[in-house]
């Protein structure tokens, strides 16, 4: 199982959870309306944010505790990352208000990003390889995606945005 003791373990769980609660509260998300040209107005593009947001929310919820086992921890990752795609392919799907293009842009493309960036934390969890799961976690520390994705959701609270429940 793992061979750091339980603080550790929960340190670096709670840096995990972490990552999927701030992009819960950047509010992130999107959902459909992506084959026409016509953009989505404020309000509908608010709610496909707050859908999604709560979406990726109840998926890292487990990552709250400390896993009962590595292969618990992989098997809730793939859950997390599959919700983290489908929240980028739905914002690369919809038409955003003219305003928030390029958030909108950078937000997905961040999701994604860190969706991939899991991958090696999963893998290692996985394998039941507790030392490749710490080193996973120390490179996640440094990942841009989630500064990326925050700095657009930052951006368009200062437009007026509402992100969700979280803003």
């Amino acid at each position: 199982m793992f061979s750091q003791p339980l603080g550790m373990r929960h340190r670096g769980v709670a840096t995990l959870a972490a990552l999927g609660f701030a992009l819960a509260v950047a509010g992130c998300g999107g959902g459909g309306g992506g084959g026409d040209a016509t953009p989505l107005t404020k309000a509908q593009y608010e709610q496909h944010l707050a859908t999604d947001s709560r979406a990726i929310t109840k998926a890292f919820q487990p990552l709250s505790t400390p896993p009962s086992s590595l292969s618990v921890l992989a098997s809730q990752l793939k859950v997390g990352q599959e919700k983290l795609r489908s929240a980028a392919d739905d914002l690369n799907g919809v038409t955003p208000p003219k305003d928030v293009e390029k958030d909108n842009q950078a937000l997905a493309k961040g999701l994604q990003t860190l969706a991939d960036e899991l991958e090696s934390l999963r893998s290692a969890a996985a394998k039941k390889d507790s030392t490749l799961v710490q080193k996973a976690l120390n490179e996640l520390k440094s990942s841009h995606a989630l500064v990326d994705a925050r700095a657009a959701t930052d951006d368009m609270r200062k437009k007026g945005y509402e992100l969700g429940g979280f803003s």
